[in-house]
This record gives C-alpha cells, structure tokens and sequence, in this order.
C-alpha cells in the first residue's frame, strides 16, 4: 500500500480507482461499465485500502454526477470506523497526521453529501498523428564518446493528450554504425515482473515535445514487427534531452555482463528476436 499523504487522492490505490473511472468516462463508457471495471480493484482489501477505495471512487462518482445513496452510506460508515486514522495515530505514532486526516474526511463527507452543481464532463483529448518515429523502427545513435549504440521504439504511448516514445535498449556498443543485423542479433535490456513472471523490456521515455528538437541525433536503420505481448515495459527511465537520453545507456559496460543465469538479480539480458514476430 503506496500512501503518499492524507488527501483523498494521495495513494496508489486512491490514484488507480479514480484515474481508471476518469479515462473511462472520457472514453464515453457508459457507468455501469465503468463501475464493473472500477471493482476489481476492491478485492482483498483491508480496512485502509477499503477506505481509500471507496473516498476515491465517491468523489469520481460525484463529479459526474452519478454518487447514489448506497456508495454514500458506505462512504458515512468507513468515515465513522475511521481506519485509516487509527493507522496514522497508532501504528505509525502520527497522531497529528491522523487529526488531519480526519479533518479531510469531514471536509469530504459535507462536500459529497451536497449535489455537485458543476459537473465535471467528459473530455476528449488531442491525439498526436504526425509521430517522429513509428513503433518498431530500429534507431543508430552515437554516443558522446563517439560508440554507437542502437535503440528500439518498443512503444508509443498516448494518454489524456500527451505522447510519450518509450525507446527499448539493446546492448549493441561499437565503434562502427549498427546495421539491422546486427540489433536483431543483439541482446536487450529486461526485467521478469511477478508474480506472473512477466517480460518487461526496459526502456527510455521521451515526450514528443522533447523528441523533435533531438530527431536528428538517430539515424533510422530499419523496422521490426513487435509481438504485441512483448510491448511490456520493464524498467522506466525518463528523458528531456539527447545527453539524458544518450546518459542511460552510458553504463552498459556495467549492464552487459548482467546474464540470465543471474537469477537473483531482477535485471536481465534477452535476445532481440524474443521481440519480434
């Protein structure tokens, strides 16, 4: 359980329950489907998660409009076994935390039980079409200390109006350009994700924004097919720039040797080809 603070929206939980009801909605699925989806993340949950499930999923619902009495019943009962401010006061020593949590609670609890009189509408977000590479094209770059290296667009992710490229890392490091060959018979950078012992490929992500001032720096070599099961991130790292780009890959002096016999250790090399279709 990832809790950042004592908001209604200030959890892991909190954030996945009422963003998964937003994309939803703004998606135009209808409530009854957004509300089948939203309770599969009220499974096993003790008596924290059940209250930062159900203040979350209350406030989406009175946004738009559809807070009904049941869920407002449940929300006045979670309130009063006040579970998540025994957490703050006894099981972490905060008892200020806790007084502030309840504070927010009650604050809660006045708003929701008032009609929203500005409902929140659905919306509908710009989709980038004019894209700087497409998923599967297979990059050459050159590092700073003049080594190529080659990247894959593993994925091109759009979400609430923002495009972000999510670059996968091979292990090709030479003096000399990379060929296609020579990505394809490469290895690359993953992570098994359990419990379902899951491949993620690590990757780079960039804004568009970000992406177009730098275009220039990649050298377009080829294409892959990409099994769509193996569009998987593993590993995140962000970047604003070429040189932050180009700093992640920096270490693969380091990150190569790491082999798949090294089972204690969650990074992994796998071949390219366990990529493609």
């Amino acid at each position: 359980m990832a809790i950042d603070g004592i908001k209604i929206i200030d959890s892991g939980l909190a954030h996945d329950v009422y963003h998964t009801f937003m994309d939803l909605y703004d998606a135009g699925e209808s409530i009854e489907t957004i509300k089948a989806t939203v309770e599969q993340f009220r499974v096993d949950n003790d008596d924290v998660d059940e209250e930062l499930y159900i203040t979350a999923y209350a406030l989406a619902l009175w946004e738009v409009g559809q807070l009904g009495n049941e869920t407002l019943s449940q929300v006045e009962h979670i309130i009063k076994k006040g579970a998540f401010v025994n957490y703050l006061t006894e099981s972490e020593g905060a008892p200020q935390e806790g007084r502030k949590r309840q504070q927010v609670l009650d604050q809660f609890w006045d708003k929701i039980r008032q009609p929203n009189l500005r409902l929140r509408k659905r919306r509908s977000y710009k989709t980038q079409t004019k894209l700087v590479f497409e998923e599967g094209d297979v990059l050459s770059f050159q590092m700073p200390d003049g080594a190529y290296r080659a990247t894959i667009l593993l994925l091109v992710s759009q979400h609430r109006g923002s495009c972000s490229y999510m670059f996968a890392m091979p292990t090709y490091t030479s003096p000399l350009r990379a060929t296609i060959d020579d990505v394809r018979n490469s290895e690359i950078m993953g992570i098994i994700i359990e419990p379902k012992s899951r491949l993620g490929f690590n990757v780079v992500g960039i804004t568009h924004k970000d992406l177009l001032p730098i275009a220039d720096k990649f050298e377009h070599i080829g294409h892959f097919e990409i099994k769509p099961s193996a569009q998987c991130c593993g590993t995140q790292t962000g970047a604003v720039d070429f040189e932050s780009f180009a700093s992640t890959f920096s270490n693969f002096n380091n990150i190569i040797d790491i082999k798949k016999t090294a089972k204690t250790h969650p990074k992994q090399v796998f071949s390219v080809i366990q990529l493609l279709q």
